[in-house]
C-alpha cells in the first residue's frame, strides 16, 4: 500500500490491494476503508481468494475529503458494534460512475448504478453489496461541517439522493472535476475549493426538511435495463414480483411498469416466460431431477410448473428431458 503517492503526499494518499499478498487481503481492507470511509465488517466471500482487487485514491480537501474508489464485489456490513466503536464522526455522499451496488435501506433493499447518489450517515447501522465492479467517488464531510451546511439533515440513516436534482448534478460534476486537479494544487487552493463544495452542499439539506422520512427518488437512466438484470438474477426467488421488484429499485410500481414498456407481455409473464426459458435449458443439458428445476427456478410446486410449461412449449417437462 502506498499512502505517500501523489505531487503533496501530505495531501494525497493511495492504497492498492494488488500490492497486498492475498491471503493478507481480507484485513487489509477492512483496515483501509476503516481508515478511509467507515468501518465495516466484511464477509470473507470465495472472491477473497480469487485474486479480490480495489484501489482507492484520497485528495485532501481542507477538512474534507475526496475518495475515487475502483473495487470489486464483495460485501459489507456496519452493525451497532462498528458504530459503537466509531472514531470518525462523518457522513459520507457516494456518486456511482460506473456498476452497480446494492444497499439495505430499513429493511428494503434498494439497487444504485450510474448516475445514483447517496448519503451514508456514520451513525447509521446498515449493509452494502457490490454487485459488479465499481466505480465510485466519495465525498466524506466532517459532521461539524455537515450541522453547518446541511442544518436540516436528519442522523442514523443512509439516504439515497435523486440524481435529477440540478444541484446533485452540479456537485457531481465539480467533484469530478477536482478529482483531476487536486494533485496539482496547493494548500490554499485545496482550502478554497472546501469552501466552494461546502456551498455547493447547502441545497441538499432542502431534500431533509418536512419530507425526509419520505423516500427520495433515485435517478434511473438505464432503469429498465437493471431491472431486467435485476430479473435475470433472482429468478429463483418465488417472491419475485413487481411490487418487490419496484421497492428493491426505490421506485413506485408505476415507474417500474413506465421503464419496461416495450416488453410485449406483461411484467409477470416475461418474469414467468424467463425462468420456464431457464427450466427448458436445464431439462436439455441439466441432470437434476425436474421438481429440482422447478424450485430453482421460482416455481412453488412441480405442478404449477408442468402445466405453466406446457402452455408455453406445447410439451411436457418430461417429453423435453427424453429429447435432451
Amino acid at each position: 500500500m502506498d499512502e505517500g503517492a501523489g505531487t503533496f503526499p501530505s495531501r494525497e494518499r493511495q492504497w492498492s490491494m494488488s500490492e497486498v499478498p492475498l491471503r493478507d487481503r481480507f484485513a487489509a481492507w477492512c483496515d483501509i476503508l476503516g481508515a478511509t470511509h467507515l468501518a465495516f465488517a466484511m464477509d470473507p466471500s470465495p472472491q477473497w481468494h480469487e485474486g479480490f482487487s480495489a484501489d482507492i485514491r484520497e485528495h485532501g480537501l481542507g477538512s474534507l475529503s475526496l475518495l475515487e474508489t475502483s473495487v470489486e464485489p464483495h460485501r459489507g456490513r456496519r452493525t451497532r458494534r462498528q458504530v459503537n466503536a466509531n472514531t470518525r464522526d462523518v457522513i459520507g455522499l457516494h456518486f456511482i460512475n460506473s456498476g452497480r451496488q446494492a444497499v439495505d435501506l430499513q429493511g428494503r433493499r434498494v439497487i444504485l448504478g450510474p448516475g445514483d447518489a447517496m448519503i451514508w450517515d456514520g451513525s447509521a447501522t446498515g449493509g452494502y453489496e457490490i454487485l459488479e465492479p465499481l466505480k465510485k467517488t466519495t465525498l466524506i464531510v466532517p459532521r461539524a461541517v455537515a450541522a453547518t451546511v446541511l442544518p436540516s439533515y436528519r442522523n442514523s440513516f443512509v439516504q439515497p439522493l435523486p440524481g435529477d436534482h440540478p444541484p446533485t448534478r452540479f456537485l457531481i460534476r465539480m467533484l469530478s472535476l477536482l478529482c483531476e486537479q487536486l494533485p496539482l494544487m496547493d494548500d490554499g487552493a485545496r482550502q478554497a475549493s472546501a469552501h466552494l463544495i461546502a456551498e455547493l452542499l447547502k441545497p441538499l439539506g432542502e431534500l431533509h426538511g418536512d419530507n425526509s422520512a419520505q423516500p427520495l427518488r433515485v435517478s434511473r437512466p438505464a432503469l429498465r435495463e437493471r431491472v431486467l438484470d435485476y430479473i435475470g438474477q433472482n429468478l429463483a426467488d418465488p417472491a419475485l414480483v413487481p411490487t418487490a421488484i419496484a421497492a428493491a429499485h426505490g421506485v413506485s410500481v408505476r415507474t417500474l411498469y413506465s421503464a419496461v414498456e416495450g416488453l410485449g407481455v406483461s411484467l409477470a409473464r416475461y418474469i414467468r416466460d424467463q425462468r420456464l426459458a431457464r427450466c427448458y435449458d436445464a431439462l436439455l443439458f441439466g441432470a437434476d431431477p425436474i421438481g429440482t428445476i422447478a424450485l430453482k427456478n421460482g416455481f412453488k410446486s412441480a405442478a404449477h410448473f408442468s402445466t405453466a410449461f406446457r402452455e408455453r412449449y406445447g410439451s411436457t417437462p418430461r417429453e423435453v428431458r427424453r429429447r435432451g
